[in-house]
């Protein structure tokens, strides 16, 4: 497999095309229990569905999602977000339900029946995704992830790549969680899953551009042997579940806007602190921080064209 030099992920481009899909989500959408010492929550969730409900939240109507659900699952928050849902398909059986046990000593434990997402159906995804400028691999088993690459690339795609790890596949898989980190254009994590992957002996960096979400103490974005830190806003930690995603989500819809990276990631680990402070990856607590956030963004930007799109060879460069 071969992407697009990496480190022009963060050059960026927005576009002014209407309602054409600029971000392309694909991940897993279904039933989240959540188990904490206080209480057990179920809901809906999963790492496609959280991106593309806060990012649609932000850019709605330049969302797409690519998903497997089963005909048990409800989409009615993602078409209020204006949430592109042409690459969603539903097939008859269950959809994906995922559990998190949440410890009192801050350990997780994870498992997941993915149901009818379990095997990737890479005809799923519209063709017309493929003009996306960006496509954000959610969290899941990283042959998955890579199945997604794979299909990508022998299909021509030279859209910006995302992929976002997780404590789980890392322990798992964790050569096939590198090979993900080493293809894709740019890669989330938080600390633990970086110790997993690349360990603490002289921190090397992976291959692509790395967003590090630290948590209460933000985020960081490092590229080409650069680190940038962002703070959080201190939160009430009721359910984290779902923190990681939001993140990504605010950063890669703000960045299809044309804020420049270290903006939209100030505004994402702000939205991150308000996620955690109820159960769920997509509550009330969670809208009123990301349409706060949409209303600045508009009101800073306001009378401010967006970045010009530039053309493909322009912004990627040549294929590595």
């Amino acid at each position: 497999m071969k992407r697009p030099e990496s480190h022009r992920f963060l050059s960026g481009s927005a576009s002014d095309r209407g309602s054409r899909v600029e971000l392309v989500v694909v991940g897993h959408a279904g039933l989240a229990t959540v188990q904490t010492p206080a209480d057990t929550q179920t809901s809906p969730g999963g790492s496609g569905y959280a991106v593309a409900a806060s990012a649609g939240a932000l850019i709605g109507g330049r969302v797409g999602l690519v998903a497997q659900v089963g005909l048990d699952f409800d989409l009615t928050l993602l078409r209020r977000a204006d949430v592109n849902l042409a690459g969603v398909r539903k097939l008859p059986g269950p959809s994906a339900r995922l559990r998190i046990d949440q410890f009192e000593d801050g350990r997780r434990a994870f498992s997941a029946d993915l149901g009818v997402a379990g095997a990737v159906q890479i005809d799923s995804f519209p063709s017309a995704y493929l003009q996306a400028s960006y496509i954000h691999l959610g969290t899941a088993p990283p042959e998955q992830q890579l199945t997604w690459l794979r299909f990508l690339d022998d299909h021509g795609c030279t859209a910006q790549v995302s992929a976002d790890m997780f404590e789980h596949y890392v322990s798992q898989s964790p050569d096939a969680s590198r090979e993900v980190c080493d293809h894709a254009n740019l890669v989330f994590m938080n600390e633990a899953e970086y110790v997993g992957l690349y360990g603490r002996s002289n921190w090397p960096r992976p291959k692509a551009p790395l967003v590090l979400k630290r948590g209460s103490a933000g985020a960081s974005l490092i590229t080409d042997g650069l680190e940038r830190d962002v703070d959080a806003p201190r939160a009430m930690v009721i359910d984290p579940t779902g923190a990681g995603e939001t993140l990504a989500a605010v950063f890669l819809a703000l960045c299809a806007e044309g804020l420049p990276e270290m903006e939209a990631l100030r505004y994402a680990a702000r939205a991150a602190a308000s996620c955690v402070e109820e159960y769920g990856v997509y509550g009330p607590r969670l809208a009123a921080a990301l349409s706060a956030v949409r209303a600045e963004v508009r009101l800073a930007h306001s009378g401010h064209p967006r970045r010009p799109s530039r053309s493909r060879s322009e912004l990627l460069g040549p294929i590595g």
